[in-house]
């Protein structure tokens, strides 16, 4: 027999599930916590399935995963990113996961890792020299300059800073404009007329111009640099001996600009957030760093000796994981948990909400690194964590963003002191990924060691 569900349908009867839609992390993460671990959501004509239980993650993402497609969200992400590995499906997919996965194993992450300390310390001498008297900054600005620099010098080998800035511009206009055409679906007409559409078509024919002038380079370079976009250029599918098209190599190259630091600075502006607010673990991090590195930037062989970082990191990606959710559309109906879910409707998988489960975690809605102590980990379940995602499509660059994170953070607190400005506000603000809505504005000064 198949049970009923707790159905929340908000205050609106016009415009049903509104608290969720306009904020799902704050719903899951607050009100949702009381409806249970499996409850649904009118949305106009179609059903959302939210849930944290492990066991229905694990259906969706991994048993029954074939039956599962992305979300009308992703969808929408489309229109920009193309059919990249975050936007495909299916054996298309599949072919692009194993074209790209050779270039962020080990050996080449160790490569990258050497450009990545180049751009860092480049930029770390350039805020030092901003900050010999302490200065407001917002280090969410701060970070997303950091690693867009990052990820196209390991992307494309370009220090164009004119090109990274109106990049960063692009990604930024998108990312609101494909959120508001997912949350507001009945506004998407006026887009049409009121240009906000034909100005975004107009951003993303630059951005591909600039791509396609790229590629057109590196193809009648004789020495190539050993970066991603060559990567990408000298991949062959296993079977068919075939490289990808233009538009292949356009669709994952703007997938890796945009993912590739979208993760790692909203994530390293919650955690430099939460570390002004824990000056105890702070002082810990910096007592590890300083004993481990000295003065020296760090190397990719310093990356496991730095544990408490990665705790830290961890413990921030926890709390505020920059992909705070994943929706799923089962292709058939499917019964998950005793529940029937029809086919079309959206499984939405409350990430954050898993992340603060007092069942997983000894103090939920604490920043207490403590939780990432090998021991810790090796007792809760693989997937009460899960801030790349789960099953085979977990993030391709999570091994990426991690060893970004702990390089710049490291850097960062080692260098520098960050003071939170009295009265800024901080709030979670949900897109794509989850931003501080007002940014991180920091008083920041050098360091004397």
């Amino acid at each position: 027999m198949v049970s009923e569900l707790p159905v929340f349908k908000g205050k609106n009867p016009l415009i049903p599930g509104t608290e969720f839609l306009m904020d799902p992390f704050r719903f899951t993460t607050g009100k949702g916590m009381s409806l249970g671990s499996f409850y649904r959501i009118p949305f106009f004509f179609r059903k959302i399935f939210v849930t944290t239980d492990l066991e229905a993650i694990a259906h969706v993402l991994q048993r029954n995963q074939k039956n599962y497609r992305k979300s009308f969200a992703y969808r929408n992400l489309r229109l920009a990113l193309g059919n990249g590995l975050v936007t495909n499906e299916g054996e298309s997919w599949f072919q692009q996961r194993r074209l790209i996965q050779p270039g962020f194993h080990k050996a080449k992450l160790e490569g990258l890792f050497v450009a990545m300390g180049e751009v860092a310390e480049r930029y770390f001498a350039d805020l030092r020299r901003r900050t010999e008297k302490p200065t407001v900054l917002d280090l969410s600005v701060e970070m997303m300059k950091v690693t867009a620099d990052i990820v196209l010098k390991t992307l494309f080998s370009t220090d164009n800073k004119a090109d990274i800035a109106e990049m960063y511009r692009i990604m930024v206009d998108a990312q609101d404009y494909l959120v508001d055409r997912t949350t507001k679906p009945y506004f998407v007409p006026f887009y049409y007329v009121n240009g906000r559409h034909r100005h975004f078509r107009k951003d993303m024919d630059w951005f591909d111009r600039q791509l396609y002038a790229l590629v057109d380079e590196r193809r009648a370079m004789t020495n190539r640099p050993n970066d991603l976009l060559t990567m990408l250029l000298e991949a062959r599918d296993a079977d068919t001996g075939e490289a990808m098209s233009d538009q292949q190599l356009r669709d994952e190259a703007i997938t890796l600009f945009a993912a590739g630091h979208e993760t790692s600075s909203n994530g390293l502006s919650w955690i430099l957030y939460l570390l002004s607010q824990h000056p105890e673990v702070l002082r810990s991090l910096r007592n590890e760093v300083d004993e481990v590195l000295g003065d020296r930037t760090p190397t990719f062989n310093d990356l496991p000796g730095l544990s408490y970082p990665m705790q830290v990191i961890k413990e921030g990606m926890r709390l505020y994981p920059p992909a705070f959710a994943i929706g799923r559309e089962p292709i058939e109906d499917d019964v998950i948990l005793g529940h029937r879910v029809p086919a079309g409707s959206v499984v939405f998988i409350a990430i954050a909400a898993v992340h603060r489960n007092p069942d997983w975690y000894e103090r939920p809605t604490d920043f207490y690194p403590e939780h990432f102590l090998p021991e810790a980990e090796k007792e809760r379940p693989r997937l009460a964590y899960m801030p790349f995602g789960a099953g085979p499509r977990m993030c391709i660059g999570n091994h990426f963003a991690l060893m970004e994170m702990q390089l710049l953070l490291a850097m960062m607190v080692r260098r520098f002191n960050f003071e939170l400005l009295p009265g800024h506000p901080i709030k979670p603000e949900p897109l794509i990924t989850l931003k501080p809505r007002y940014g991180v504005k920091m008083r920041v000064g050098w360091r004397e060691s």
